[in-house]
């Protein structure tokens, strides 16, 4: 059985559309159905970020020049400051409605990010509009950087600007990150529930006090950056901690849920970004009988492993997920509950291009 129906029966501007099956909506393919081509063109032969050649933040415009000749490097004015913000940008030759595929870079990086580059080959050969905005670089510490308001700002700027300078289907609008580009998927998703037919997020930091906690002392800067950006350490009582409470996705996702198509996608072995970070975003979009119990998440944490008793809700035994084969990460876990799913998978830090974009690919909202 199916953990819940896709949305209730009445459906405002913009929801979720409900109508058709709830399983052609999901990841994956039931198993008593025969492999079905999606019609969709995956020109990259890469199948994880973390096989994509170079370093997870190489960011080079030649780069994508050679491998993505038909985009363009542009500026956006930014509507909070002075601010021109540089971005990528795709747009298809024709008069027809197209899809938008608006993707985020990740923590230490900025928007020529490398291992994007299959996305937006993606988009280019299926005729997708495309935007790869900066939103402030990199996550180094400073204020205006990790999910400020000038982010966000810079975010809706850059949906505006494709939205203006594309034919854009605003019936799929599609939203995708990894890692701290998941992070500001969910953020800018909470901010706009309205605008996106679905939202992927892999591997997401969803709670930045846990995450600074998760890696002080460690060799690794990100408590430092995140101590940066919010003007202090993140001590209880502290404004450094309020302000980093009002950072994180898990301050603004509960308000909208049940309002957006969202897929939430960890690794049960990440060692970077834990994978309970997944399991409570999908909790704070479910209701309270979907919810995975904090002693469930403490003993995946523990063990690594997915406990009998969540087991037996999952979907994964029921479908099939050729795309998580091919790239050697076996599915563990699949859950959904309204219009959120959530998938763990066999696997660390990383993001898997073709499931995420199929999957987008089945999503629209209604337009009335």
């Amino acid at each position: 059985m199916l953990l819940g129906v896709l949305m209730g029966t009445s459906l405002g501007l913009g929801q979720v559309q409900a109508d058709g099956s709830v399983s052609e909506r999901l990841l994956g393919q039931e198993s008593a159905d025969e492999a079905e081509e999606s019609g969709l063109e995956h020109p990259s032969e890469h199948l994880v970020v973390t096989d994509f050649p170079g370093e997870l933040t190489d960011a080079d415009l030649a780069v994508w020049q050679e491998h993505v000749p038909d985009i363009r490097d542009v500026e956006i004015p930014s509507t909070a400051d002075d601010y021109q913000q540089p971005a990528l940008f795709f747009a298809p030759e024709d008069d027809e409605e197209r899809p938008l595929l608006l993707v985020l870079h990740s923590w230490s990086t900025d928007y020529l990010q490398n291992i994007d580059i299959p996305l937006a080959q993606f988009a280019v050969a299926n005729e997708w509009a495309f935007i790869h905005p900066d939103f402030r670089g990199e996550n180094d510490g400073r204020p205006e950087s990790m999910a400020s308001d000038l982010v966000i700002s810079d975010m809706e700027d850059a949906l505006e600007y494709a939205l203006e300078n594309a034919n854009v289907d605003e019936s799929r609008i599609y939203l995708m990150g990894y890692s701290g580009g998941a992070m500001n998927a969910l953020h800018l998703a909470s901010r706009h529930p309205d605008r996106f037919a679905g939202v992927a997020a892999w591997v997401p930091v969803y709670d930045l006090i846990s995450w600074y906690e998760f890696h002080a002392g460690s060799a690794e800067d990100y408590a430092e950056q995140i101590a940066g950006a919010c003007g202090g350490a993140p001590e209880e009582g502290s404004e450094a901690h309020d302000e980093c409470v009002q950072r994180s996705p898990k301050a603004h996702l509960p308000d909208v849920a049940g309002e957006l198509r969202v897929l939430i996608a960890h690794g049960i072995e990440d060692d970077l970004v834990p994978v309970d970070h997944g399991l409570r975003a999908y909790n704070d979009l479910v209701e309270e009988e979907a919810r995975i119990s904090q002693e469930q998440i403490d003993a995946i944490m523990e063990r690594g492993e997915i406990p009998e008793d969540v087991q037996e809700r999952s979907l994964h035994t029921q479908r099939d997920y050729a795309g998580f084969d091919e790239a050697e990460a076996p599915v563990l876990l699949h859950l959904q509950s309204g219009p959120a799913e959530l998938v763990v998978f066999d696997g660390e830090h990383d993001m898997l291009y073709r499931p995420g974009l199929e999957w987008l690919a089945l999503q629209e909202r209604e337009s009335d």
